[in-house]
């Protein structure tokens, strides 16, 4: 293991002089202990996070997490300070460097950041403070409960006061606690408000950083031309018209791996941006394009349709679904239909890499550090500490930045060019190469009883598996099931998944197969309530005995006045899902405006815990709703073995005058923080489909949705 030297922990800290060191050492696997020390003893020390405390009372928390905008930049040092008792405003937050050794995974995604480091950074406050309260108490030579630290200091019974500064050359001396008294949510003073970001203000004055800002002496720009066709390799190329731009320096073939699958280009280096994309446009490259040309959109859901006749894999089970609906009578089925979706993040793909002799230096925003550093050094036999990652903040990630492979594409041409190459990513590049979200057919059958109630369902899913694009295996995997509520009190109820293998890459998209499954579980769970003549929000109510799902669900009927008669002209559509160990329940009201269907306001009801910054949960409940919303209006298309769009004019995101009014209500809660950064995104779909069947009685069972061809 990898261990900080003293020099290291000098340049990263901000304190002069003295400094108190408080940390976690790994204890067991998946565990850690809290450990305090002092500048001249760290050395040795496998400290995997920690925060600094100076004499000159500064204190300085090394944040190992990645910010691409989910808000960590803010929330990470609000645990810290909670427990700590100083003001937020007084934590300078520097960002660590990748090393799994000593942090562990830094990847950000599933919206597990804030759950991981909750426990840890709270113990972390609470050792530091217990052991500078101690110290006073030493130096007071009374009892440490007649000590009290508040706002960074520490305070007697008989008013005296000490700063954490004061008291660092006393705390170095002392052991702290593994298992210091947390505090109790009641008395939370700085958890559960809104607190500024600090990242703002860097994001709107420019100084922010983000990966395509950055140059480095003797770089390289690059442009790869790349097969319209997925799969598509090179067969042969003609440079000589690309050689004669001024600034071109090389023509390199190169390629990255996509989930197991060779992806190859022909990549233009040039001394600028321009002079490399303007000789990629002269580019004569041959491809063998593998007859993949005979695949479409049409084509892979007719093969869809005809895998979902196959039993499938159970993903889930209880009672026996099919038993069931085999031997019903009056068996209510429908289909629904998800195309595929791009990340497209604003800040384009990008990565820049130096690969040396002597090792490899990488710039640029990644969702995926350690990810980096391992294929770095696994490449090119580097040990992995001569790898350097230098990660900034994100334009949008998304998942997209979560892989490797633009990072292949960079360290594949520096290692050719010798020297260092930045490859920047066209929107043209972004939308037609993905990978993308899957896309995916639903197939639902149910049977109900004489009293409306569900005896029993079946999910059928047929779609791509992001962790199994290649080889033999055809089994499904949980993965599949993403997104389907299984906590309905019904009978017999069977997830089934149909795992399809095809040429168009995939990986992991916001909210993952969140994004799709509840459009399909949730719209079928409103037909069998409008089938058995109930109310679609009463009939999941009188299905569930979950209290977070029943709580979301009572809130949101209130605040949308659910029960209420409708207005003319409007309706009204519930759905529920849980993401990342939050729940919640949304209503979409929709209108009826110059014979279109109008989306009109949009209402979610959180309970995720514990909620650090509500601002924050707000800003990323409402950009999964935009995101979510924009998934429902747009869609790609595969034609010929590609996809069409190439940017924005054919792939439009959402227009401002297309956003309805958003409402995100966050129910308090004692329980630890679920995570947040995928809230609202999968309800959007299901729920809007269910007011607009509310409003018209027209069912919408297949996306992207063509608003004007409703009436």
């Amino acid at each position: 293991m990898q261990n900080p030297s003293r020099r290291k922990f000098i340049q990263l800290s901000s304190a002069a002089g003295a400094f108190l060191v408080v940390g976690c050492v790994p204890a067991a696997e998946n565990s850690s202990k809290v450990v305090a020390t002092v500048g001249s003893a760290i050395k040795g020390l496998d400290l995997n996070q920690f925060i600094s405390i100076g004499s000159d009372n500064s204190i300085t928390l090394f944040n190992h997490r990645p910010e691409m905008g989910q808000g960590t930049y803010a929330s990470i040092p609000m645990i810290l300070a909670e427990e700590l008792e100083v003001d937020i405003n007084n934590i300078h937050v520097k960002q660590a460097e990748a090393s799994r050794d000593l942090y562990g995974s830094q990847m950000v995604v599933g919206s597990r950041s804030i759950q991981t480091e909750f426990e840890k950074l709270r113990t972390m406050g609470a050792a530091a403070r217990e052991v500078l309260t101690q110290a006073a108490a030493n130096q007071w030579n009374i009892s440490i409960d007649d000590c009290t630290a508040t706002n960074g200091t520490v305070v007697n019974t008989n008013g005296d006061v000490l700063t954490y500064g004061d008291l660092v050359e006393e705390a170095i001396k002392l052991d702290a606690p593994e298992n210091p008294r947390l505090k109790k949510p009641a008395d939370f003073k700085i958890i559960g408000t809104s607190v500024a970001r600090k990242d703002i203000p860097l994001k709107t004055n420019g100084e922010a950083k983000f990966g395509i800002d950055l140059t480095t002496p003797g770089m390289l720009h690059a442009s790869v031309e790349r097969s319209p066709v997925f799969l598509g390799t090179v067969v042969d190329f003609d440079a000589s018209e690309t050689l004669n731009i001024a600034g071109v320096k090389h023509v390199f073939k190169t390629s990255r791996q996509v989930y197991g699958r060779t992806r190859e280009g022909v990549a233009v280096l040039a001394d600028n941006y321009w002079a490399a994309t303007q000789g990629r446009k002269l580019l004569k490259v041959n491809w063998d394009t593998k007859d993949l040309e005979s695949i479409s959109g049409q084509t892979v859901m007719t093969d869809s349709y005809e895998m979902a006749k196959k039993d499938g894999d159970e993903l889930f089970g209880k009672g026996n679904a099919k038993k069931a609906i085999t031997n019903a009578s009056n068996v209510i089925e429908a289909a629904y239909e998800t195309p595929y979706q791009a990340h497209v993040p604003m800040e384009p793909m990008n990565a820049m890499v130096s690969i040396r002799k002597d090792g490899a230096e990488f710039w640029g925003s990644t969702q995926n550090p350690n990810g980096i550093k391992s294929f770095i050094a696994k490449t090119y036999e580097l040990p992995e500490e001569s790898v350097k990652i230098n990660y900034t903040f994100m334009g949008g990630g998304f998942g997209r930045r979560s892989m490797t492979d633009v990072v292949e594409e960079a360290a594949d041409l520096s290692a050719q060019a010798g020297a260092p190459v930045k490859v920047v990513w066209t929107r043209e590049d972004d939308l037609t190469q993905g990978p993308f979200r899957a896309c995916s057919l639903n197939i639902c059958k149910a049977v109900l009883n004489d009293a409306g109630k569900i005896n029993a369902l079946e999910h059928k899913i047929v779609a791509q598996e992001i962790r199994n694009q290649t080889g033999d295996n055809m089994t499904a995997g949980r993965q599949l099931m993403g997104g389907i509520t299984t906590d309905y009190l019904i009978q017999n109820l069977s997830v089934k998944g149909v795992l399809r293998k095809r040429h168009v890459p995939i990986s992991y998209w916001r909210a993952v197969y969140h994004s799709t499954n509840p459009f399909a579980h949730e719209s079928f769970i409103d037909e069998l309530a409008h089938k058995a003549n109930k109310d679609p929000l009463t009939f999941r109510l009188d299905m569930l005995d979950h209290p977070r799902y029943r709580r979301v669900l009572t809130e949101i009927a209130k605040v949308t006045d659910w029960y209420s008669p409708r207005a003319a002209g409007t309706g009204k559509g519930v759905a529920i899902v849980e993401r990342s160990g939050a729940h919640f329940a949304m209503v979409v009201e929709v209108a009826k405006k110059d014979n279109l269907v109008v989306p009109t306001k949009i209402t979610t009801v959180l309970d995720l815990g514990i909620c650090i910054n509500p601002d924050t949960v707000r800003a990323q409940t409402e950009g999964s709703i935009v995101m979510g919303l924009g998934a429902v209006y747009a869609g790609l298309t595969l034609k010929n073995g590609a996809m069409t769009e190439q940017n924005f004019d054919t792939y439009p995101i959402l227009k401002i005058n297309q956003c309805p009014e958003i409402e995100t209500i966050i129910l308090e809660s004692e329980a630890p923080p679920d995570g947040a950064g995928e809230s609202g995104l999968p309800t959007v779909a299901p729920a809007l489909a269910n007011a607009i069947f509310d409003l018209t009685g027209k069912r919408i069972r297949k996306l992207p949705i063509d608003m004007a061809a409703i009436f």
